[in-house]
């Protein structure tokens, strides 16, 4: 085998080594989760585009992954690393960010634990960062505290809540609640945080 051909084949192993590694790097998308309809749905328009911005392609949901999303997104793996609380985009092209109940509530009440309004801190800042983003947070009930859906969506709005005394506007975000999941069942009961941008014409 000549000196040209093993240059060519090395080239090549290079290429595909690199290509795999970018493919590890990128951050899958997620589907949503189900959710109910919100309890309160915002009573707020989407706000138009600046002036001169080209309207971005739309997911078939009516979102959209902007630059100013991506950034907060990076902002939030950042800042919540390390702290239970996932963060992640999913395939309708909203942020999604989700912790399980237990490590936000006492079990059976819905007064948050000191960690989870640390970290609600870091999502009313990054939402000031995005004026036209529409916000649902979705509440469950612990399996063993009781409550069900009452207390899920206590739950989604003590979030709410705290989020507004640190600026967020409450028109802005709609909560709702849903079942717990069972022990049988599998899997975390968890609270949600969905926030999207939807489409709108340039002015």
């Amino acid at each position: 085998m000549n000196l040209a051909r093993i240059a060519c084949r090395l080239r090549l192993v290079t290429a595909a080594a690199a290509a795999l590694w970018l493919a590890g790097c990128a951050t899958p998308l997620v589907p949503p989760p189900a959710v109910p309809p919100p309890t309160v749905p915002p009573p707020v328009a989407p706000a138009p585009l600046p002036q001169g911005t080209a309207p971005v392609p739309v997911a078939p949901g009516g979102w959209f992954w902007s630059k100013e999303m991506d950034d907060a997104a990076a902002r939030l793996r950042a800042a919540l690393r390390g702290s239970g609380v996932d963060v992640a985009q999913t395939t309708d092209q909203r942020l999604w960010l989700s912790v399980a109940v237990d490590d936000a509530f006492p079990a059976g009440r819905s007064a948050l634990k000191a960690p989870a309004g640390a970290w609600l801190d870091e999502v009313a800042l990054a939402l000031r960062g995005l004026p036209r983003a529409e916000v649902q947070i979705v509440g469950q009930s612990d399996a063993k505290g009781g409550g069900g859906v009452a207390l899920a969506l206590d739950r989604a709005a003590s979030a709410r809540d705290w989020m507004v005394m640190r600026g967020v506007a409450a028109r802005r975000v709609a909560v709702s609640g849903k079942a717990p999941r069972t022990a049988a069942a599998g899997g975390s009961n968890r609270i949600d945080i969905l926030i999207g941008e939807r489409s709108a014409a340039p002015r």
